[in-house]
């Protein structure tokens, strides 16, 4: 072994970094994405599904609940985990997953702070579009169709753990 090698892996000691849970929202409603145009980051000003990162106490599906409403002033509701991205580098360990999710109300407004911009669009225009990001771009290729994992009903006894966010996502068989 290299002493570059041993250098490099001591260097970057996973364990130490800092753990984040990030989701993101794949909104449908009648054939069109709701996406947002962020004022930060390395997408500012592309189009990209909404998203944001859990907060101490909070459940993934109620943060990407949260974040949708925030973001984009529409409330839905978080179904099924279709996606999980993770990214470790020498800053982050960052793990982030996608839900897809039902529309319950409201039309797209931007906050304003967060956000510049809030649509529902095409998901043809967006997948050939190069106002939207990569990522957002990859979603729309695989998410369409897929089942993903699912809410269970499995809660552990209360005598052992009593905890809103103990939240079980399992695949469901075909057909159910």
């Amino acid at each position: 072994m290299s002493l570059l090698y041993v250098r490099c892996c001591m260097a970057l000691d996973v364990a130490s970094r800092p753990i984040t849970v990030g989701v993101g929202g794949f909104l449908v409603r009648d054939g069109r994405l709701l996406v947002v145009k962020k004022t930060y980051g390395p997408w500012a000003g592309l189009w990209t599904i909404p998203s944001g990162y859990v907060e101490p106490g909070e459940s993934i599906a109620g943060t990407i609940e949260r974040e949708v409403e925030e973001e984009a002033g529409v409330v839905g509701r978080a179904e099924a985990i279709v996606a999980v991205r993770n990214l470790v580098s020498a800053r982050v360990n960052d793990t982030f997953l996608v839900f897809t999710m039902s529309h319950v109300t409201g039309e797209p407004k931007p906050d304003g702070t967060e956000v510049s911009d809030a649509a529902f669009l095409p998901l043809s225009e967006l997948a050939a579009s190069v106002e939207a990001a990569p990522f957002t771009k990859a979603m729309i290729a695989k998410v369409p169709g897929t089942g993903g994992f699912r809410r269970d009903a499995y809660a552990p006894p209360k005598s052992v753990l009593d905890h809103e966010a103990y939240l079980l996502y399992v695949e469901r068989a075909k057909g159910l």
